[in-house]
């Protein structure tokens, strides 16, 4: 199969073989403090760590993406040495110049690790030439919603602010231009007891649409602060209807019986706001339940990374067949940001992407603007993004592993 925009360039050369996978550990930097969440013991803090993935061909072509949330194993180091000497083109399936799915030869390796969608795609698309979103699909607009996702419990760790923490972050998101954003709630299972948690998620809910007005989407996020307390998690929702929050998401674990209970309530009671949950979801096939025979969530959230692309294009069509959108969790990556991007830009039902507003010093990304609450996404090859070789051989190169 030939590919995109370099079809006849490619046609004229050999194929191209994996050489080397070259793994290091980095650290990324929000853009301010980052407090913490309902199960947290701590504050996220200013920094993060996970780790880069280089695929390198022998002819000196380099795939550039970041691994899941789990460290590399054994089983994934041996999983990665069965990938050298592979053509990268002759991974996937291909049609007309898209990956529409995974070689049978090397499925079990790309279903097992998914986040190797990332680095793989990168490469397919610099040998090829083309954008990582035209190697999934024509694009469906021109440019991707973002959502801040970085409101933390800010009022708790800097409790001399109080709920006001909370608000000025919400300020400054909206000033930065940022047109949502998402404010974690369930403060109720950890850091304060259950009513007094309730109490402040409500207070919290209500003063951010109070200093933004109605035009900015609240999206909230409980991080299933309310699991096995259906009622007050009932009451979070019936108690801040007035502020119009766009979405409530994980507001206890995905079952089943309990979203049934909640979507009844919530169609009885009138309330609009949109069930968001998925993260946790490793199989699309886990959202069928709740698609059919009966919508129980409106908006599906597996993460980009542990998806991966693949992945998250089958979770885009499923809820597509049943009226549900699409927004692929992203946290601690700006890799997945850049991957969220490429797919929301060739996906119709994957409707926005979620920012964690951090960055990388070993990468060298180009061709992405933010404005108005939009990033607009390159057409350079794969994902647009490079290593920054001064930073990499300065703080990272010392303990990379390289498997050849």
């Amino acid at each position: 199969m030939v590919f995109g925009l370099a079809a006849g360039a490619w046609a004229m050369r050999p194929p191209a073989r994996i050489r080397s996978l070259t793994l290091s550990k980095v650290q990324g930097r929000f853009h301010k403090f980052v407090a913490m969440n309902s199960y947290d013991r701590a504050p996220k803090g200013h920094t993060y760590e996970n780790t880069l993935v280089r695929i390198a061909t022998h002819e000196g072509v380099e795939g550039v993406g970041v691994m899941g949330y789990a460290a590399p194993d054994a089983a994934f180091l041996s999983a990665a040495k069965s990938l050298i000497g592979a053509d990268p083109l002759s991974l996937y399936q291909t049609s007309e110049g898209r990956i529409t799915g995974r070689a049978p030869a090397a499925a079990a390796t790309l279903r097992a690790y998914r986040h190797l969608d990332g680095p793989l795609f990168d490469l397919v698309g610099k040998l090829s030439g083309t954008p990582c979103w035209k190697l999934i699909g024509a694009a469906v607009r021109d440019r991707v919603e973002v959502y801040d996702g970085t409101l933390y419990f800010s009022d708790i760790w800097f409790k001399e602010r109080g709920v006001r923490a909370v608000v000025e972050e919400a300020e400054e998101a909206a000033r930065s231009g940022y047109l949502g954003m998402k404010l974690k709630l369930g403060r109720g299972w950890r850091w304060m007891d259950k009513d007094s948690g309730l109490a402040r998620d409500i207070e919290v809910v209500k003063a951010v649409r109070k200093a933004l007005g109605p035009k900015v989407k609240i999206l909230v996020d409980a991080n299933n602060g309310y699991r096995d307390d259906f009622e007050r998690g009932w009451r979070l929702l019936s108690e801040t209807r007035e502020s119009n929050l766009y979405w409530m998401e994980e507001l206890f674990p995905e079952n089943v019986g309990e979203y049934t209970r909640l979507r009844d309530r919530m169609e009885k009671a009138g309330i609009k706001t949109l069930i968001a949950d998925g993260e946790s979801v490793r199989d699309p096939s886990e959202f069928a339940p709740y698609l059919k025979p009966r919508r129980l969530i409106d908006v599906l959230q597996m993460d980009i990374r542990t998806g991966g692309f693949l992945g998250n294009q089958e979770m885009g069509r499923m809820g597509e067949e049943a009226g549900a959108i699409s927004v692929p969790h992203n946290w601690g990556s700006q890799v997945g940001l850049f991957m969220s991007l490429h797919l929301a830009k060739a996906v119709r039902s994957v409707a926005a992407a979620e920012d964690d507003r951090s960055t990388c010093d070993a990468i060298v990304a180009e061709g992405y603007a933010f404005k108005g609450g939009y990033y607009s996404v390159p057409d350079s090859p794969g994902l647009g993004i490079r290593v920054n070789e001064e930073v990499y051989r300065q703080k990272y190169k010392a303990a990379e592993t390289v498997i050849s």
